[in-house]
């Protein structure tokens, strides 16, 4: 495209729809109306096809493109001069990109007379590289029709679609030797990603006893790396390897790499919530350093919420007094209480709302609803109830002192680590056991 053809675009227009295209224009910028075409007859006479449009400037947004001499070279890449018509590409673009605004521009200068909120610069780098893409996609159409064509036996004129290929995914995915191919860690996010949201959605009605085994596999695997983190200690080499192997984010501290692990899987640990937030909902607590807040929130099966608080699988909970044959709770374990304690104050202007995804529970949180919270404190594991040696004697007084501790500070639930972890492999060998076996289900 150069000036004189735009020109002659223009002399054309005027003369057919009675319409001057042309806002402003000089040697150096040019502003023109940008117009939807609307086909509103087609009739066909003597061997061809005449047909009607309808041109109407634009209304929605665009109605207006800005561009220099100097950029002629690319704007036929974005608009037809026929009409003044944006492209179906570009416009494809636009509405990807949530683009509403009023005019178009090729030149970062905007003219005087324009507010600038109502102007979008194009993004020529990202528009090419969407145009790339567009290119790509249809290359790939076309192998694949020429694949489904050869190996399938289709015909030119059938619409090629999906259901050739995952008919014949072998085909597809199988190499020479009949091995599958590979696939990369993004492939399998998709893949998985792809099958949550069909399963959602409705596509697929699956049984119990189809997902079941795929599930109860996941739990074992969640199970294993509970394990293993009850086996770490404070070593940072250590936990920096196990959270980038495991969990794909580098952690140096066990609470940390415990917040991984139940950022993820707290909604099996404990199966009596249907809701969880991390500390990403909490706001700033008076009292408080900026930083600290609780690590959960959740919400139970009976729309009641509360405060989960994880310390660490290592923390101490009773000291031996010295001299006597009597245990007392530790500083550590009083301090995790009283700073539990206190986040159960927890008011509605403590949460940010805008985080709550749940409508009902968000209703619950701006009505001020929320009735003093009960406090779920997962702390310490059998190993480390006490500094002191044990034996299983031991061990059981010292999980009585638990029990007793849980109704002598209202409203807390003491949990420890490995009784988690211990109750989900229950739940496992009780899914083995009820429905391993076929004549049970019919």
């Amino acid at each position: 495209m150069d000036i004189e053809l735009l020109n002659e675009k223009i002399g054309l227009f005027k003369k057919n729809r009675k319409e001057d295209p042309v806002v402003f224009q000089n040697d150096d910028l040019i502003i023109l109306k940008l117009y939807h075409v609307q086909r509103v007859g087609s009739v066909f006479q003597d061997g061809e096809r005449n047909t009607t449009d309808k041109v109407i400037q634009r209304s929605d947004y665009f109605e207006t493109v800005i561009f220099s001499a100097e950029s002629l070279g690319i704007i036929d890449k974005y608009l037809s001069f026929e009409n003044f018509t944006i492209k179906k590409e570009l416009k494809e673009f636009a509405e990807l990109q949530d683009i509403q605004k009023k005019h178009l521009s090729f030149v970062e200068d905007i003219p005087s007379g324009y507010d600038v909120n109502d102007v979008v610069v194009i993004d020529i780098q990202k528009f090419r590289n969407y145009l790339d893409h567009l290119s790509k996609v249809k290359m790939i159409k076309t192998k694949t029709s020429k694949i489904v064509r050869d190996k399938f036996n289709a015909t030119n004129t059938e619409e090629v679609n999906t259901a050739a290929i995952f008919a014949n995914v072998g085909y597809v995915v199988k190499g020479f030797e009949g091995k599958y191919i590979s696939l990369s860690k993004g492939d399998r996010t998709f893949i998985k990603n792809f099958m949550d949201e069909q399963i959602k959605a409705g596509a697929y009605q699956l049984t119990i006893t189809e997902t079941l085994p795929l599930y109860k596999e996941s739990i074992r695997e969640i199970i294993k790396i509970g394990k293993g983190l009850l086996e770490l200690t404070g070593n940072k080499t250590k936990l920096k390897s196990f959270s980038k192997s495991v969990f794909g984010e580098e952690r140096k501290s066990l609470e940390s790499c415990w917040q991984l692990y139940f950022d993820r899987y707290l909604r099996l640990l404990l199966m009596n919530y249907k809701e969880f937030y991390s500390q990403f909902v909490f706001k700033e607590m008076k009292g408080y350093d900026k930083e600290t807040r609780p690590d959960f929130l959740a919400v139970d099966i009976y729309n009641n919420i509360d405060i989960i608080e994880i310390k660490t699988h290592r923390t101490i909970l009773f000291r031996k007094e010295q001299g006597r044959d009597s245990y007392y709770p530790s500083a550590d374990l009083n301090k995790s209480i009283f700073q539990l304690n206190k986040y159960m104050d927890l008011k509605s202007e403590n949460i940010d709302t805008e985080k709550i995804e749940n409508a009902y529970t968000k209703a619950l949180i701006e009505n001020d609803k929320i009735y003093r919270p009960r406090g779920i404190l997962i702390v310490s594991s059998k190993d480390h109830i006490t500094s002191e040696q044990t034996d299983d004697e031991l061990t059981a007084r010292l999980e009585k002192e638990i029990k007793k501790l849980k109704t002598t500070y209202n409203n807390i639930d003491i949990v420890l680590f490995d009784e988690l972890i211990q109750n989900l492999e229950n739940y496992v060998r009780f899914l083995d056991i009820s429905l391993g076996k076929k004549e049970d289900l019919t």
